[in-house]
């Protein structure tokens, strides 16, 4: 595998950065790692610079099988959105089948005023299979106040017996926090994590800490407060991100999370 434009009627994977820049990879066999460098490891394809480092070191991979490619999501943080040909965007959950012209939708910043800016990687291959309409689990709503995010647009509203509400005043690690804890929920259900747990989907492995920095659950408490201060009615009785006592957090969620 190595970098090239698309010529003849080879494979590439046109790889947009959240600033506009353009380089192509061609694919010629699997399996390819999508990711970020870190200590010791290094992907095939490196989604770089990553000031959040919101790119999961094995984000992603794809896989040759049967003259097509498929893309598999490896239970990253903050998730890979797939956008279909024909417009349609969704979360993706498991491994799909790419078509020419499906576009990996990779979270890599933030503007400051919040506007998600994404890595976007095209597959070119004009001999792909048509891919199968994806629809997600259907989930009974909640009945108390709960959480829905948009992994599209990165945003996050909250609903309870009024409505629903879009949510402000979220800061970039809040909405890493809720990605994560919106990622691991099932068909809307509530989703407990254990501090440790989320102090490395914050902070990443103890590894790739910078010297002389340990992370620890008062760094966690620091921004869930600032997340409850951003979604919930009563900061000081929160309903939709709640403590359990001696083991982490619960983050009360109406769907999956998926965008449209």
């Amino acid at each position: 595998m190595g970098e090239a434009t698309r010529t003849g009627g080879s494979v590439t994977l046109r790889i947009t950065s959240p600033e506009g820049r353009v380089r192509g990879v061609e694919l010629t066999d699997g399996p390819i790692t999508i990711g970020r460098t870190a200590p010791d490891h290094a992907p095939d394809v490196a989604l770089e610079p990553d000031p959040q480092r919101w790119v999961g070191r094995l984000h992603c991979t794809l896989d040759l099988s049967d003259g097509g490619w498929t893309v598999t999501d490896n239970a990253s943080v903050n998730g890979t959105l797939l956008r279909s040909l024909d417009g349609r965007t969704d979360r993706l959950v498991g491994s799909r089948r790419l078509r020419h012209g499906d576009a990996l939708l990779i979270l890599g910043d933030m503007s400051p005023d919040g506007e998600p800016l994404y890595w976007e990687l095209t597959l070119l291959d004009p001999h792909t299979t048509q891919a199968a309409p994806f629809e997600s689990p259907s989930a009974a709503p909640r009945r108390g106040p709960c959480l829905r995010y948009d992994w599209v647009a990165a945003r996050a509203y909250r609903s309870d017996e009024d409505g629903e509400s879009p949510v402000s005043g979220l800061r970039p690690q809040g909405h890493q926090l809720l990605r994560y804890m919106v990622g691991r929920s099932s068909a809307g259900a509530a989703v407990a994590c254990g501090h440790e747990e989320l102090v490395t989907a914050l902070w990443g492995p103890r590894e790739e800490w910078p010297p002389g920095r340990a992370y620890n659950r008062a760094d966690l408490a620091g921004v869930v407060r600032a997340v409850r201060r951003a979604i919930e009615a009563d900061p000081s009785a929160p309903g939709i991100l709640e403590t359990i006592t001696g083991i982490g957090y619960r983050l009360n969620v109406t769907d999956p999370g998926e965008g449209s």
